[in-house]
């Protein structure tokens, strides 16, 4: 049967299925020459022989040829994985699809804490924020549009080894907006060969989320899912778990007891943006429940904040600063801003690391352009300030604010240190670097620049695109 993705049909019939085995042969006998033909950069010994084991066994694994034995998730985890590939999408009916029994706890959890209400409050508030402060007119809201800023540094961007060809978007999304800076945020209890290569996992969400504009993308699909799968059939367990989550995006949950605004909003976006992949819950048995959501919710939240205006700009209501402004809460900027902080205050290390990596992802990357806000802002928060520095502080790092970059060209080092951290495994201090940027932020007032409902950024983008 064939799949309706926005419109345009996609084959998922057993005969394509039984394609996708041969194109999975195909690369399996290609696998090695591809990494040395096509890489782009250098990459060190150790990145080779993991590059390969892993895609070698997310391909044979995808195939069938190897799996984990008299395991229910494995099973949902492959066929999954497989249906990404052939049908990629993001939409409710892939979150009500038989894999969702393998969603992880972290997700199940989650679903708790919001409901349908959360999301009716996020359209509203939207649609609220668009008429009441500007007049109508979402364009007029002061943005970044993501695939011209993505397009404005698409040749001189810098992507890992195995995410080639630089000319795919999708390839280029994966590494510079989920395997990148979400390894980051896992180094704090993953070794740089392994965090590196448990954020491979997070390939399967994305592709998911931008098959609307990526499906003709086939074999750049195929691959990130293949090494994606390897990371799966590496680890086992919990991974299994959690390697589903990314079906469930639009899942809608039921709240248990009270209903807390901003820790609605905080869970449904976490489940929205699939950031469940990224919690040391996973990966250590020894972890506890609560301590694993941390670093989920805050990376969402991070996202959120500084991603506010291009979400409203181009129409689309799933930012959790939103909803927590249709639920009516005053100055919901500075109110979610202060209610991450204090997230963070939960396990700092996962706090804390999960901010530095989304905040690489913001100002590094061309499809984000957090660089482009500039304007007048009202001065810093001092309760933020000392909510930030007490969890900087208790996370092993240093307080050292610096400003982020201001222009494109004004990142590459870090770039160039984020290549390296992919493809040598070499760490050159970026989680204190990018959180001395966060640091700036909050203690500058510049984070102000990101609220919507505050005055004085300059205008940036005049459309809207990959919202």
């Amino acid at each position: 049967m064939a799949a309706i993705t926005n419109g345009t049909q996609v084959d998922s019939s057993p005969a394509s299925h039984e394609k996708l085995k041969e194109d999975l042969s195909q690369l399996l006998d290609k696998t090695h020459t591809n990494l040395g033909m096509h890489a782009l950069g250098s990459y060190s010994a150790a990145y080779e022989a993991m590059y390969l084991e892993t895609m070698r066994n997310g391909i044979e694994s995808l195939k069938g040829t190897i799996s984990i034995e008299n395991n229910p998730a494995w099973d949902d985890a492959m066929a999954y994985a497989r249906e990404v590939i052939l049908a990629p999408k993001d939409s409710p009916d892939r979150a009500s699809s038989l894999w969702t029994r393998s969603c992880s706890e972290l997700h199940k959890e989650l679903l708790k804490r919001f409901g349908l209400g959360t999301i009716e409050a996020a359209e509203l508030g939207t649609a609220s924020i668009i008429a009441k402060h500007y007049h109508g007119d979402r364009l007029s809201i002061s943005h970044v549009n993501k695939k011209a800023s993505y397009l404005r540094h698409q040749h001189e961007a810098k992507v890992g080894a195995g995410f080639f060809p630089q000319s795919s978007p999708l390839a280029a999304i994966c590494y510079q907006t989920a395997a990148l800076p979400c390894s980051l945020a896992m180094s704090w209890f993953l070794s740089p060969e392994k965090a590196v290569q448990a954020a491979y996992v997070s390939h399967l969400s994305v592709c998911d989320d931008l098959g609307s504009f990526t499906e003709e993308d086939y074999d750049v699909r195929m691959r990130m899912v293949a090494i994606a799968a390897g990371v799966a059939y590496k680890y086992g367990g919990r991974v299994l778990n959690v390697f589903v989550d990314g079906t469930a995006k639009q899942a809608v949950g039921a709240v248990t007891g009270e209903l807390r605004p901003i820790e609605s909003a905080m869970a449904w976006r976490a489940i929205g943006g699939c950031s469940t992949i990224y919690s040391m819950y996973n990966f250590d048995d020894t972890c506890d429940l609560d301590v694993g959501l941390v670093a989920p919710i805050v990376m969402m939240a991070t996202h959120d904040l500084l991603d506010w205006r291009c979400d409203v700009a181009a129409g689309n209501h799933e930012n959790a600063i939103s909803a927590v402004y249709g639920f009516g809460i005053a100055s919901p900027f500075h109110a979610f801003l202060e209610a991450m902080l204090k997230e963070v205050l939960r396990h700092p290390k996962s706090g804390i690391y999960g901010i530095a990596g989304v905040v690489y992802m913001h100002f590094v990357v061309g499809r984000y352009g957090g660089w482009e806000y500039r304007g007048e802002h009202e001065p810093a928060c001092e309760e933020c300030v000392r909510l930030l520095r007490k969890g900087t502080k208790e996370a092993g790092l240093e307080w050292a604010p610096k400003s982020p970059p201001k222009s494109y060209a004004d990142g590459e080092e870090v770039r160039e240190g984020g290549r390296l951290w992919a493809d040598n495994f070499i760490d050159r201090s970026l989680i204190q670097e990018t959180i001395s940027w966060f640091q700036y932020l909050i203690s500058s007032g510049e984070i102000w620049l990101f609220d919507l409902l505050a005055e004085g950024a300059q205008a940036v983008d005049a459309d809207a695109d990959w919202a």
